[in-house]
């Protein structure tokens, strides 16, 4: 098997395997599903926006690969991943800071012996309002 078509093949599954359940293809499937009748014109305009949308992650892609080497991509890769992360759990835990619900470990007996979490002083409604 050639390089090219071994580079090919591994973009095309792991695209495909990467696209089932996303977030666009959700998008796709309610959009289809509220207009029917014009399936086709829904397949065209999606299958326009992503060809647009990976020709500009292949040129960034490449411009990037003339700069930078793949080794520091990968690494900034994963700096930035592991940034949103910790921003990510530090919003987390300011919630529930806010909400009253850090440290919280409330139990609830409950009948035959068991004993479950029991519900924070606020209801997820409100939890909800303060994000």
């Amino acid at each position: 098997m050639s390089i090219k078509l071994l580079t090919w093949l591994t973009t095309y599954i792991l695209i495909v395997l990467c696209e089932l359940g996303d977030k666009t293809q959700m998008a796709v499937l309610l959009i289809t599903s509220n207009n029917p009748a014009k399936r086709w014109l829904i397949f065209a305009a999606s299958a326009i926006a992503l060809t647009l949308c990976v020709i500009v992650e292949v040129t960034v892609g490449t411009t990037l690969a003339r700069y930078i080497s793949p080794a520091a991509i990968n690494r900034g890769t994963g700096l930035v991943f592991l940034l949103i992360g910790v921003i990510s759990l530090t919003r987390h835990f300011k919630v529930l800071e806010r909400t009253g619900l850090a440290g919280a470990k409330q139990t609830e007996e409950m009948p035959f012996g068991k004993t479950v979490a029991a519900p924070g002083p606020d209801s997820w409604e409100s939890t909800a309002k303060n994000l």
